[in-house]
């Protein structure tokens, strides 16, 4: 078996599911020796092989484990492993949208093109509403140029001669014969599409009690091959199985497909989106398809890799080392950008809290009590223009504190919940939120001037020069929604004794949103001159001040107030933590 270094592996194929990653892995043209060793924080499990001219890198995500947070994590540790890699693919399942523009059945491939204002992946559940409709204010990076074009070629052969998606699968199936009974076609006959506002019948897991008479006609095909739709993918936390509700979404923003993972990727690597219709994400849908749809994705992902011209390796290195520093010549070469630095750093708080007690913009003295002596901004701030806000649903981590680890999260949330009462604990810990909250400041500089033209801010930024006492800015937070912490066989220290009830399943609960990291930049005060007592207005990114020094003389002392442009950091570091929104730092004060 074929053994390379990591450094051979331009090409990422990311699953979400077992029968996804079986599925694409069979594709394989041949399988290479998987790695031995690893980075210790990197815990992805990855399949090695070369499909076409191509070595590929395969991984999946943990079983059970589902969401754009999720797949997040494993883009970023497969970036950090294997520093090569061109672009990303996301091989899958999805649930179709038919419509009269087009007419989707099960068992076709959708891939994510830009359509309109978006760039082929639009992140479904993060928006508002407004005047009864669902505005999203959040879409994804465009995937690469060479695998945009590489599509646009595809799709122009295909309008010459059929696409080799069912030939890819007979090969697959000729070689894995055991994947004959559920990865081949299903049969026209078991592709059901009811209408909109018809609902299942509950309890029962096919349709055989549902209402034929509510089932669309359709034309019969002229072939059972799949067929290829491009266009907008819906991309979010929550499965999406209504009709209805579908239908709205994907006609206010052309979507053609939903899934659930995508958005986590795109935002960290250039990533195209192949998803095979397994059902029409209405409350009819159920599973018999799912294995055939991840077969024709996979399919449809060889043959678009087939078409895809190699880059000498030593030349796809030197470019990934020479642009490191500048995006935007990095996006323009159509190559993912490089794995993010740490950025936001959050520094965890002493306890929760409510999120009304400390606001976005304030000014605070000490860092370890956020809601003492802050000054609050008197600013209205606008979600989207002034900050963002990323929302991961059904909020959920599993942490197995029996590994000898330095888990981030392990040790970040035994720190918020146990460090009052016990030692330490033994087991598995677990997180459940409604939801997991990240609010950060657009242009945190920008807001900072703002401020500054308020009198009460300056006269609050004078006294604390003129003390010369630390001044902190907050630029963003992250809040947990009902959070509620299980943790197995506590242990308590000798010398304490737990309080009564507190067994060895022990449950914490907090109500409401609460904050339990804060993103703080630090106030600086530079003496600039000495002049005649004016006060000088910057039309540049630095605000400046007069300063009294001595009462009674004529002179006054220029002061240049601006914020650090790095986050603060804590004394103790609980490591990297990849999010959705990246890979964060979180220390502790």
């Amino acid at each position: 078996m074929v053994l390379l270094e990591s450094r051979n592996y331009t090409v990422g194929l990311i699953c979400a599911l077992p029968l996804e990653l079986a599925a694409t892995t069979a594709m394989l043209d041949e399988v290479h020796e998987k790695p031995t060793r690893q980075g210790f924080e990197d815990k992805n499990n990855y399949d090695l092989g070369r499909i076409g001219p191509h070595n590929a890198v395969i991984a999946c995500l943990p079983d059970g484990t589902y969401g754009t947070a999720a797949a997040t994590a494993l883009v970023v540790s497969m970036l950090s492993s294997y520093k090569a890699i061109r672009f990303c693919i996301m091989v899958g399942i999805g649930g179709g949208v038919p419509s009269a523009a087009h007419d989707i059945r099960l068992g076709d491939v959708i891939v994510s093109k830009p359509r309109g204002t978006y760039t082929g992946v639009i992140q479904y559940d993060y928006g508002k509403a407004i005047d009864g409709q669902i505005v999203l204010n959040a879409s994804s990076n465009k995937p690469p140029k060479i695998l945009l074009t590489a599509v646009a070629s595809l799709a122009a052969e295909h309008m010459k001669q059929k696409n080799n998606m069912s030939k890819n699968i007979s090969t697959m199936l000729s070689k894995y014969p055991n994947m004959k009974e559920k990865f081949s076609y299903r049969g026209a006959d078991n592709d059901q599409l009811y209408e909109a506002t018809y609902n299942h019948v509950d309890d029962c897991r096919t349709c055989h009690r549902c209402d034929k008479s509510k089932l669309v006609v359709r034309p019969a095909r002229n072939s059972t091959d799949p067929e290829i739709f491009y266009g907008n993918i819906g991309s979010g936390n929550l499965v999406m199985k209504d009709g209805v509700k579908r239908d709205e979404l994907a006609g206010q923003h052309n979507i053609l497909c939903f899934e659930m993972e995508a958005a986590g990727l795109m935002d960290h690597c250039s990533c195209l989106v192949i998803r095979g219709v397994c059902d029409y994400a209405d409350s009819h849908k159920n599973k018999d398809w799912q294995e055939y749809s991840a077969a024709t994705a996979a399919a449809y992902a060889k043959e678009l890799l087939c078409s895809v011209p190699v880059v000498d390796i030593d030349q796809t290195s030197a470019a990934f080392d020479s642009v490191r520093p500048t995006n935007t010549i990095y996006s323009q070469m159509g190559l993912i950008d490089p794995p993010p630095l740490p950025s936001p750093a959050f520094i965890l708080t002493n306890r929760f809290y409510p999120k009304n007690s400390i606001s976005l913009g304030s000014i605070v003295p000490d860092r370890r009590y956020p809601n003492q002596d802050a000054l609050t901004a008197e600013i209205c701030l606008e979600e989207g223009s002034d900050f963002s806000l990323s929302i991961d649903k059904n909020f959920s981590d599993f942490v197995d504190t029996r590994a000898k680890s330095d888990s981030v999260f392990k040790q970040a949330i035994i720190k918020l919940f146990l460090l009052p009462l016990v030692k330490g604990v033994e087991g598995d810990i677990q997180v459940f939120s409604e939801e997991s909250c990240v609010y950060l400041l657009q242009q945190p500089r920008e807001l900072f001037k703002r401020l500054c033209d308020l009198p009460n801010v300056k006269s609050w930024l004078e006294d604390a020069c003129v003390g010369k006492r630390p001044v902190y800015f907050i630029v963003g937070y992250r809040t947990v929604l009902n959070a509620r912490f299980v943790a197995k066989e506590i242990k308590p220290p000798r010398s304490r004794r737990l309080p009564p009830g507190v067994g060895q399943t022990t449950r914490y609960n907090t109500t409401g949103e609460r904050i339990y990291a804060i993103c703080y930049r630090k106030v600086k005060f530079e003496n600039l001159k000495k002049g005649r007592g004016e006060i000088l207005d910057s039309t540049n990114e630095w605000r400046m001040f007069s300063h009294h020094r001595d009462a009674g003389t004529e002179e006054d002392q220029i002061v240049v107030v601006d914020i650090s442009s790095e986050d603060e950091k804590g004394k103790s570091s609980f490591g990297i933590f990849p999010s959705q929104i990246g890979a964060e730092l979180w220390t502790g004060i």
